[in-house]
């Protein structure tokens, strides 16, 4: 195995003249605890010595094969090297390097604290109600770790918002990701949202949509209806897939469609069935989830009209969700039997291998949501942020938030975000 996918590696990074940037020295990486793992491939926790320039040591992510994986595996991952070279975004995972000579190809990317959104979302419903309700409590909690306070709605709408951003930067690149979902998306520490797992993704430079013709398997719970029965994906499907990750947000890591087996979902989606609203959900949230799954692609918002939509459902949330609130459905929403990892997954078909944002000043809010502890910057005249306006008296509830506000100017912010 090692033999073969190295040797197959280096004629491709050979073939494709590799930037020798991006090359780093395998002696210098030390390999350490499985952090997740799938049927032909698995991420470890690693730490790296003299990474890019930097002094001492690092502590990384590497993806990398199983001894079991076919050359179609290693071409996947293999693009996905080829992708990452080209992507830079905040909410887009980073890669620093890879190891492709003298053994297996390693990737190595950021590492992402907390792992998958879907396992940070379930975590958080075990966070007990003393951490809700007074400001108080609130801000006691940030005391020992900002990460692990309770989560607000607020909170909910951020990382939506963020993971949003980075699927219009994938957009603008065109580029096609085809597997978005919470389990691929990592959070970092601060609550930072990264957009992960690009082995399926697909440049769409020269077409509007890419065809699927290999077999491969795909999650059937995620994927747009034009996806299920004509195996075409472009940009307007991953916002169907958004849609989803949107329902996964707000039931802090439900299975979608619960209860309802994949195979059954064919002719329910045709029909026009489509998944009712959760608990916890505004009305304004489940129309954007019933706005990404409209049937027809080009009736759905694109992901610049998401994100603007997010950001003005952010200035009026404020309120806790009430994490301790259990339902009925409680059971089928985190029943794993009917999960992507144990159902059937669609087969699809060969396809050739594939070939930052403007700043707006809700940022402030939204990263002061995630980020409690966020560095000041140089107070400003109040005249420039003027504290009586409507907008900013909504904040006047939540003490840390408002005096953050009113001293700091969103320009300089912006500043630090894209940094």
């Amino acid at each position: 195995y090692k033999e073969t996918c190295t040797k197959t590696a280096c004629f491709f990074l050979q073939s494709k003249q590799e930037d020798p940037k991006w090359e780093f020295p395998r002696k210098n990486l030390v390999l350490g605890k499985t952090l997740g793992e799938g049927e032909f491939g698995k991420v470890v926790k690693a730490t790296a010595f003299r990474l890019k320039g930097k002094a001492g040591y690092t502590t990384v992510a590497v993806k990398m094969l199983k001894e079991n994986a076919s050359h179609s595996e290693l071409r996947d991952l293999l693009s996905e090297f080829t992708l990452l070279k080209q992507v830079n975004h905040p909410h887009v995972i980073k890669m620093y390097g890879a190891c492709s000579q003298d053994g297996p190809l390693y990737l190595i990317v950021e590492y992402a604290k907390y792992g998958s959104l879907r396992n940070f979302l379930r975590e958080s419903r075990k966070v007990g109600p003393s951490y809700m309700g007074n400001d108080a409590n609130r801000n006691s909690s940030y005391l020992e770790n900002p990460d692990e306070r309770a989560l607000t709605m607020g909170d909910l709408i951020s990382f939506a918002w963020q993971i949003s951003r980075g699927m219009q930067y994938l957009a603008e690149m065109k580029l096609v990701h085809r597997d978005l979902a919470a389990r691929n998306v990592l959070v970092a520490e601060g609550r930072k949202m990264k957009i992960s797992d690009f082995g399926l993704s697909r440049d769409v430079y020269e077409e509007d949509s890419y065809v699927k013709r290999s077999k491969g398997r795909i999650p059937v719970k995620w994927m747009a209806i034009e996806s299920l029965f004509d195996h075409i994906y472009t940009t307007q499907s991953d916002v169907w897939s958004f849609g989803v990750l949107l329902w996964e947000i707000v039931t802090l890591g439900g299975n979608p469609y619960p209860g309802i087996a994949p195979e059954r979902l064919f002719n329910l989606l045709k029909t026009g069935y489509r998944m009712e609203k959760p608990e916890n959900c505004t009305d304004e949230m489940y129309n954007l989830m019933l706005r990404c799954w409209k049937q027809e692609p080009d009736k759905r918002p694109t992901f610049s009209d998401i994100s603007k939509e997010l950001e003005k459902m952010m200035v009026k949330s404020r309120d806790y969700l009430d994490l301790a609130a259990s339902t009925p459905a409680d059971a089928l929403l985190y029943d794993d039997s009917l999960s992507e990892e144990d159902t059937p997954l669609v087969d699809c078909n060969n396809a050739p291998l594939p070939r930052t944002l403007p700043s707006t000043w809700i940022e402030n809010k939204l990263y002061g949501m995630s980020y409690p502890n966020w560095p000041e910057k140089s107070p400003v005249p109040l005249n420039r942020l003027d504290a009586t306006n409507p907008v900013f008296t909504r904040y006047a509830n939540d003490s840390v938030y408002a005096n953050w506000m009113a001293l700091h100017s969103p320009a300089k912010i912006v500043d630090t975000l894209d940094s």
